[in-house]
């Protein structure tokens, strides 16, 4: 009898790694997604110098390969960044899409940066609605020819 139940508290513990083990490896994957998709769009913002219709239709393509579940997201007007004012940038669109696009300025006013932010979704039913994590990502510093943004 002894042994049974020494086995049972073994194959407990072994059964609780094993799931963890699996939880952990499962994050890693979702986050390396979320990851890339955030580098997708900020490749496209660089690319076409802007949050235009063409970097649009790169990202709307390009997410559409990746796989990524849209759902429609609350974006705030601004965020800070560094004591950076980041504004939002576009319509609604790419809050319906699942991601949000803001505009940084640096302080002297010659630089700026896009920030992106998308959402790390984890496709389980109850845990979907309780756990939504946003993932930022920065653009390189672009040199501001026109004015566009002082």
């Amino acid at each position: 009898m002894k042994e049974s139940v020494g086995y049972t508290v073994t194959l407990n513990i072994a059964i609780m790694f094993i799931i963890i083990v699996f939880a952990f490896l499962a994050a890693a994957l979702i986050y390396y997604k979320s990851n890339k998709v955030n580098n997708v769009i900020i490749n496209s913002l660089e690319k076409y110098e802007g949050f235009n219709d063409l970097a649009i239709n790169e990202i709307n393509n390009s997410m559409t390969t990746l796989g990524y579940n849209r759902h429609s997201i609350n974006c705030g007007d601004n965020i800070s960044d560094d004591g950076n004012a980041c504004t939002l940038v576009g319509d609604g669109d790419s809050k319906d899409n699942g991601y949000c696009v803001y505009v940084c300025v640096e302080e002297n006013k010659d630089y700026y940066y896009f920030r992106v932010k998308s959402y790390m979704m984890i496709n389980v039913p109850i845990i979907n609605e309780i756990l939504n994590i946003p993932i930022f990502s920065n653009s390189n510093r672009l040199y501001d020819f026109g004015d566009s943004f002082k």
